[in-house]
């Protein structure tokens, strides 16, 4: 899926595992008498498997871990065989399935379940849970909860996507402080300080987690208590005292700093890359994920001394500590899919606890299951230990998914990155928002 909740970069081929019995079509291990006319009709009968069709977002390095899995599940099972292939282009799969001859499982982003299965294009997944006695209870609730619209299940977590704020240990120490920020306004603080410009007024190392600002606006607002979204789906009271504050706090140093500057900055480098301004060394405050320290120490190799904390929230509000959203990369099988018993038994694979290992945690990326929090392999990932105890928070939330939820993001994003850019300001965006949330998320 190249970077996972907009960003995650799995690297290595993985060794798979021997499966578990979360894959309930694997084939009993017991062999028929050899030469038998029982043992040869027991052949005959594995041999006439009902075909599945597998296509994944996922490229690189990963198709080869990918195929790796479909062999050893296809070795296991005896009534369904997994053809799998790459299409890196989401919009192409939907459109093959709109059109009934895309796939029988694929994979996606939590952030699209409601508008997909709204739109026919997922198949709910609760009764096969239920005949088949899966078990959905070991899921971090947040994960799971993110894959449903209306009460329904209609995919599985295949990990879970957390934002964590990241920091230069060196930079932070440069600005005059030890410890890393608990709260916006110590955040600010240290950011303005560590924040060095030329003398053209150009940035040289930035101080903010302005970078990349793909998604950090919605670690602020669920730091500091709001959000666009009720606990059900509908449209939250977008004036909220956290969407206010979040703005705030990015218009205050992009004000201070100059916008066209920190774009400037922003443009001089690109995400998990070699020029990406944190692996360099240019920037204070990241906001970022469980892959980020994969990032630093295998994947580029960069003399980085970071650390990792929860997202600041605002001094008046300690009990948003470890206040965060989550989302999921997740696997569906498809509403018109030709064999949707096997494309279900593959997708509980794949998100089972043997699938997770071998996939997930040997990829360098978060489980979404309880049980794999004290696993060995995960234990041995970079950040592991603070990770794990903000996938048990209290305030680790599921982002809610409603069928109209693409086109109020889309509104959402538009509008507030107007307010970002200092071109409208908050009371305006925070009103139009309302206005839209209202017609729409009824």
């Amino acid at each position: 899926m190249g970077k996972v909740n907009f960003k995650k970069a799995i690297a290595g081929i993985l060794a798979v595992a021997t499966l578990s019995s979360v894959c309930f079509g694997c084939a009993n291990t017991e062999a028929a008498s050899s030469g038998s006319a029982s043992g040869a009709a027991s052949k005959a009968a594995t041999t006439a498997k009902t075909k599945v069709t597998f296509w994944y977002l996922w490229s690189g390095d990963t198709v080869a871990t990918i195929n790796n899995m479909v062999k050893d599940y296809n070795s296991k099972s005896d009534k369904y065989e997994v053809t799998a292939l790459s299409v890196p282009d989401s919009q192409k799969i939907t459109a093959a399935i709109s059109a009934g001859n895309g796939p029988d499982v694929t994979d996606d982003f939590s952030s699209n379940v409601g508008k997909m299965a709204a739109a026919g294009i997922m198949e709910p997944l609760d009764d096969y849970i239920s005949k088949t006695k899966y078990d959905v209870d070991d899921f971090i609730p947040a994960a799971l909860d993110s894959c449903k619209l209306n009460g329904k299940t209609y995919a599985l977590p295949v990990n879970i996507n957390l934002s964590a704020l990241y920091y230069n240990k060196t930079l932070l120490k440069a600005a005059g402080y030890t410890n890393p920020p608990k709260t916006m306004e110590e955040m600010y603080e240290m950011a303005v300080k560590g924040t060095k410009v030329n003398s053209d007024g150009t940035i040289k190392t930035l101080g903010f987690p302005d970078f990349p600002n793909v998604y950090y606006l919605s670690a602020f607002t669920a730091a500091a208590g709001g959000g666009w979204y009720t606990s059900d789906g509908k449209a939250a009271a977008a004036d909220n005292e956290g969407n206010k504050t979040a703005l705030d706090l990015i218009r205050n140093y992009r004000q201070k700093f100059g916008v066209a500057n920190i774009q400037k900055f922003s443009s001089g480098g690109k995400d998990l890359d070699p020029t990406d301004p944190f692996l360099m060394g240019n920037q204070l405050f990241r906001i970022d994920g469980p892959w980020m320290g994969k990032n630093i120490k295998e994947t580029f190799k960069v003399n980085v001394d970071y650390g990792v904390t929860y997202v600041p929230y605002p001094a008046a509000h300690p009990e948003f500590e470890g206040r965060s959203f989550a989302s999921s990369s997740i696997l569906f099988v498809t509403g018109n899919s030709k064999n949707k018993e096997g494309a279900f038994d593959f997708t509980a694979y794949v998100c089972g606890k043997q699938g997770q290992i071998d996939f997930t945690i040997k990829g360098g990326d978060f489980p979404a299951r309880k049980s794999l929090l004290d696993n060995a392999d995960f234990k041995k990932s970079y950040d592991s230990d603070f990770y794990a105890k903000m996938a048990e928070n209290k305030n680790l939330t599921g982002l809610p998914n409603n069928a109209k939820s693409g086109e109020y993001n889309t509104y959402c994003n538009e509008q507030t990155e107007l307010c970002m850019n200092l071109k409208q300001d908050v009371a305006t965006t925070l009103k139009n928002i309302n206005k839209k949330g209202t017609e729409l998320l009824k």
